[in-house]
């Protein structure tokens, strides 16, 4: 009985049976961030652990008497510096944040 034991533990071992697959973990990156005098907003999806990073557009648009108006765009991570001290609201990825960044 152990010698089968043995041999079924091995070949597992060798076929990676059990684990989990690679793809599971993945998933879109969606952030919106204030940090200093920089708003940042990531649009990515990965497919991690094996997979590449895919950059998607991203935009910052600074919110004006109702009205966006994009400041920032590109694919993946785009940054907007902030030159003023006002308080001023910017959405990206369906969010909404407030920053001194008049």
């Amino acid at each position: 009985m152990s010698r089968y034991a043995a041999i079924v533990v091995g070949v597992v071992a060798l076929t990676g049976a059990g684990v989990a697959p690679a793809y599971a973990v993945s998933g879109p990156i969606q952030s919106f961030t204030y940090s200093g005098t920089a708003l940042t907003a990531i649009n990515e999806y990965s497919y991690f652990p094996l997979g590449p990073i895919i950059p998607l557009p991203v935009s910052i648009s600074r919110v004006t008497g109702g009205a966006a108006q994009v400041v920032a765009s590109g694919k993946g991570v785009v940054q907007y510096q902030c030159n003023g001290t006002a308080l001023t609201t910017y959405t990206a990825n369906n969010s909404t944040l407030s920053a001194p960044c008049g």
